[in-house]
């Protein structure tokens, strides 16, 4: 076999791998710069009584924290996830390609490589402990949200969801 075709396949990898980080990097800042989650967070600030408005707004804010951080750790978490299958999957592959029948080396070479990558994806995410961290921004920004609604009532005494925000 001529060097033409195992370097089409090597080129036609590097490209995918491009390809597939500036698509995960256009996701996760697609994700982070939509419109504001939660927009009823923003109207409920009206709502507060004038001896809560300040401590509102301050929930308010770690509100939309809290969801930022969320969507952040989701995209870490589930493209650790999906891109350690993808390249997985990429590995077996390149082991099975009849193009590169006559380059052994290059074809455990690409499949190594990428089984690689897979398995530090698998644990970075392990070790950075994304999906507690993702879900834990959840709860948070779910007991914000709980709280600007606590907040809006007219019998709630100011200092029990202060006491609140300290456990969150």
């Amino acid at each position: 076999m001529s060097r033409k075709p195992a370097k089409i396949v090597l080129i036609s990898t590097v490209l995918i791998m491009i390809i597939t980080i500036v698509v995960v990097l256009c996701v996760t800042y697609t994700a982070d710069n939509q419109p504001r989650r939660g927009l009823a967070m923003e109207d409920i600030t009206e709502l507060f009584r004038p001896e809560t408005k300040q401590f509102g707004q301050v929930i308010i804010k770690n509100y939309h924290e809290f969801r930022g951080n969320t969507v952040r750790w989701s995209a870490a978490y589930f493209g650790c996830l999906f891109g350690s299958a993808t390249l997985s999957a990429l590995a077996a592959l390149f082991l099975k390609l009849e193009v590169l029948r006559d380059s052994p080396k290059l074809r455990t070479d690409i499949a190594a490589f990428l089984a690689t990558v897979a398995a530090l994806l698998v644990t970075l995410s392990t070790t950075g402990d994304f999906q507690r961290k993702w879900q834990a921004n959840r709860v948070a920004a779910g007991e914000m949200e709980n709280l600007a609604y606590e907040l809006i009532r007219p019998s709630v005494d100011s200092q029990v969801p202060v006491q609140h925000v300290s456990h969150v």
